[in-house]
């Protein structure tokens, strides 16, 4: 059975959705990391430094 022109074009903006709202969803989930990479780093550098024995 063929699909008619109606269904071909539904399905494919069907598919452009669901790979905008894909790439979003990864563009989100990188940016989320990288601040909480950030904002680990930061700690780091705000931590001072201990000197000599820590027991």
């Amino acid at each position: 059975m063929h699909l008619s022109d109606e269904e071909v074009r539904i399905l494919e903006e069907a598919r452009r959705r669901a790979e905008r709202e894909h790439a979003e969803f990864q563009a989100r989930q990188e940016a989320e990391y990288q601040a909480r990479v950030e904002e680990a780093e930061a700690r780091r550098r705000a931590e001072t430094p201990r000197s000599g024995p820590t027991w």
